[in-house]
């Protein structure tokens, strides 16, 4: 049976790169699950926690939020900051004030993002007047 080649990086190094049977992730519309032979995807992964499931075996890796992408069988999340096996809580402890200075950041950054989108949409939609 195939498996998933998983790989958790962050600015300071590899939090996980092994192999897992699924792989289940928060994003900004709802949760993703992955298991071998999923389609290509490129998404935005939420701050949280991501489940890393091999076997009988679940591991958690919280994460500051990142991107997460699919190609083949290896799945790759990219964030500022991860710990394995750790809650939320002990990662933004342990970031300490940068937790809160990143958190802050994500959310303008979220909102920028939500006025672009919008703006965007309003241009695209149908019928609208092209100056």
């Amino acid at each position: 049976m195939s498996r998933l080649r998983v790989r958790v990086l962050t600015p300071t190094g590899a939090v996980w790169d092994d192999e897992a049977d699924a792989v289940t992730a928060p994003l900004p519309d709802g949760w993703i699950g992955v298991l071998p032979g999923h389609a290509p995807f490129l998404g935005r992964l939420m701050r949280g926690q991501v489940v890393l499931r091999s076997g009988e075996t679940q591991h958690l890796v919280s994460t500051i939020g990142g991107s997460l992408s699919v190609r083949g069988d290896l799945v790759t999340l990219l964030t500022g900051a991860a710990s394995l096996d750790a809650s939320y809580e002990e990662l933004e402890q342990s970031l300490g004030a940068d937790a809160k200075r990143i958190r802050t950041l994500e959310d303008e950054a979220e909102k920028h993002f939500d006025r672009v989108y919008r703006t965007l949409a309003d241009t695209l939609r149908p019928g609208r007047r092209r100056r």
